[in-house]
């Protein structure tokens, strides 16, 4: 669902959700591979992603990149707390606790765009 036209924030909290979705996916795909020899654990760099969006949502719509965001966050190799006799470098405690912190976050930013237009709907029905 493309909310871009809607507002600043609500288009804030659809990017939100997506690099989630998206940092679900690499934790995931670490996950699959903790038996792998040699595998090196990933990990999304957004933190300069987020900030973009941010940017970006603070711009007037006219003044807002009409792609939206100019890329999708960076992977990049996880810095290895432990690394196998194998050379893997997945840590499963640490990969099931960062999937549980992104479920977390994904829920929290569904909860608060519904809240979002939960109040847009209201807006629209002068308060009925």
């Amino acid at each position: 669902m493309d909310l871009k036209s809607t507002d600043n924030v609500t288009s804030l909290l659809q990017t939100f959700l997506d690099v989630q979705s998206r940092r679900s996916q690499v934790i995931a795909g670490n996950i699959a591979n903790a038996d792998t020899p040699g595998y090196v654990a990933k990990e999304l760099d957004f933190a300069d992603y987020l900030s973009e969006a941010a940017r970006q949502s603070s711009l007037p719509l006219s003044k807002q990149n009409d792609r939206g965001l100019s890329s999708e966050p960076r992977i990049v190799e996880q810095t290895p707390t432990t690394i196998g006799l194998d050379g893997n470098t997945v840590d499963a405690g640490r990969e099931m606790a960062d999937l549980a912190q992104a479920g977390s976050n994904f829920n929290f930013g569904a909860k608060m765009l519904q809240s979002r237009l939960r109040l847009l709907r209201t807006a629209i029905r002068e308060g009925r």
